[in-house]
Parts: C-alpha cells; structure tokens; sequence
C-alpha cells in the first residue's frame, strides 16, 4: 500500500476514534449514528464551488456524515451532480454501468477521481470488437 493511502486511512481512523469518544460521529443528513470508521466521510453543509473559497475552509462549514449519504451538491456549471460515488476503493464504469476495483481502471489525471470512465476490461471488449468489424 503506498504511503499516502496508508497515512490518509490512519488519518480517518484517528478522526473517528475522536469523533466517537466525543459522541460527534452521527451523520449531518441522516443523523443516524456512523458505525464504521470506513462509513465516515466529510463535508461541506453549503456548497462552496463558484460561491466561496472561504466555504471551503470554515470550520463552521463542516460536518460528519455516512459516506453513502453525503452525495454532491448541485452546483450551477451541473458538473458534480453526475459523478457516481460508491464504496471505497470503487469507481464507476460507465459502459457496463457498475462499481468495479479502483484498480480495474487506467489513470486519466484530468477527470475528477482520476481513473478512465470505463474499466480496462469494456476498453478492451470495446478495441476488440473495433478490430473485428468488417471495412465498409
């Protein structure tokens, strides 16, 4: 495991472990109790995208919340409203339109979680079947 994911793991464990000792770890949507520390996520009551960089930073601006019920703001460029989130280590594939292992996927730096929209395997069914058509 590279370093950096190790580190931010421990990060959201700690955080956790604080958040449960203090009674804070119940969730900002659902306010149901956050179980898991892989359940946790972190997010902005107000959406701060083409509003404020100062949203982004206040702390009174933040709250705990289930990783499956924090879901994207509708912002007005309409960007984040598609994204599909699933469980950790996950992302969508959208030819056969399901979660698939992060590692499933090549990298694609410019899109927002970095991976490629389709898994390696619909790439390659997709080439593959390129190649095999018949010339017109």
């Amino acid at each position: 495991m590279p370093h950096g994911t190790a580190s931010g793991r421990l990060r959201k464990i700690i955080l956790f472990n604080l958040l449960q000792k203090h009674d804070e770890n119940v969730c900002f949507k659902c306010s149901k109790v956050i179980a898991r520390a892989d359940e946790l996520s972190i997010e902005h009551k107000q959406p701060w995208e083409g509003v404020s960089v100062e949203l982004f930073w206040s702390l009174d601006n933040i709250a705990f919340s289930h990783r499956h019920c924090n879901l994207p703001h509708r912002y007005a460029g309409g960007q984040a409203r598609n994204r599909k989130i699933g469980p950790e280590g996950t992302a969508w594939c959208r030819r056969c339109k399901a979660f698939r292992p992060v590692a499933d996927f090549s990298r694609n730096e410019s899109r927002w979680n970095g991976l490629q929209v389709w898994c390696n395997r619909c790439l390659r069914s997709y080439q593959r079947s390129k190649r095999e058509r018949p010339a017109r």
